[in-house]
């Protein structure tokens, strides 16, 4: 390898650790704050995997810290950054940005495909370990497994260089209770998606210890899960389309809960119009959520084509090939 392009790389590494340590640093500040005023949270996504399962700082950039918290704890914790210098930033979530500009808080109350008993029952299996003068909270390794999968297979619809990389490593380097695994994924209407996700896994990395009966198990067996399956494999590939997750997120709704799920993303709470418009969201609810509905419609109809798109020039590479 030339030693121009290893002095590029080691440039490269060198600059995202030291964001990487900004970030970090900053963000143990908070959790220390959090920890006087008793309020939990567990580290989720980049910021919980680089120190988890990468080792070195400047082996997997970061953007921003993903918290799960409790519901009730969100007015103290809004206080608290306010406190400290952040503002509140307009996302779909609540959402915060220090004062220095060098770190994004992202705060979610649940994940998407559990009820209140799986969040619960999420909360009661985290670990805790040290990250520098913290103790965080981390998911269990089967949990993490299944909340990555989820994330990346139904929430982005895309299979990043990361997700093969963080799941690899995830399941070299930690214990995974498989059964635990495929009886979670049946219980949240993730069985398919996992499929899609683990087999997809397997076939890039041919010597990873994924045990082919969860495969097996996690195949699908009914007419249903062939359409699931179907979708999953010629839309969710490495190639992203844009705004897919949103029809994935709708697709995989359990029984009876779909017309539900439109009626939320349609006409949401006033808290979400909140956070995701700001001032206007709460000074006129009802011209925000009908300009949201209108936006929605042509999102909609984009994101339509571009799924007819992938699904012909799959179809048409098929017979050419």
């Amino acid at each position: 390898m030339p030693s121009s392009t290893l002095d590029d790389l080691a440039d490269a590494y060198t600059q995202v650790s030291l964001i990487n340590k900004r970030l970090l640093d900053e963000y143990e500040l908070v959790g220390l704050a959090f920890h006087r005023q008793g309020i939990e949270c567990i580290l989720l996504k980049g910021a919980d995997l680089l120190s988890r399962l990468y080792g070195m700082r400047g082996t997997r950039p970061l953007s921003d810290v993903d918290l799960l918290v409790h519901e009730q704890d969100l007015p103290a914790i809004h206080r608290l950054l306010i406190e400290i210098g952040f503002t509140q930033q307009i996302d779909g979530n609540p959402s915060y940005r220090s004062s220095l500009c060098t770190l994004s808080l992202d705060l979610v109350t649940n994940l998407w495909y559990l009820d209140n008993e799986g969040l619960a029952a999420v909360w009661a299996r985290a670990r805790i370990r040290p990250l520098g003068q913290l103790t965080v909270k981390q998911l269990s390794s089967t949990d993490l497994l299944l909340y990555l999968n989820a994330y990346s297979v139904v929430h982005r619809g895309h299979l990043s260089l990361s997700f093969f990389t963080d799941l690899r490593l995830l399941i070299m380097k930690e214990p995974i209770h498989w059964p635990a695994l495929v009886e979670e994924a049946h219980r949240r209407h993730l069985k398919i998606p996992l499929y899609h996700g683990l087999r997809q896994l397997a076939l890039s990395n041919p010597s990873l210890a994924v045990p082919a009966p969860v495969i097996q198990q996690l195949a699908p067996s009914t007419t249903g899960e062939r359409i699931l399956e179907f979708l999953f494999q010629r839309l969710v590939e490495t190639r992203p389309i844009p705004e897919l997750g949103h029809f994935l997120l709708w697709i995989t709704q359990p029984p009876g809960h779909r017309l539900a799920w439109v009626r939320r993303a349609i006409l949401p709470p006033s808290p979400f119009l909140a956070y995701r418009y700001g001032d206007m969201g709460i000074a006129r609810p009802w011209q925000t959520r009908i300009t949201r509905w209108w936006h929605l419609t042509k999102a909609a109809s984009l994101l339509l084509t571009r799924i007819l798109i992938r699904l012909t020039l799959w179809r048409t590479a098929r017979t050419v090939s």
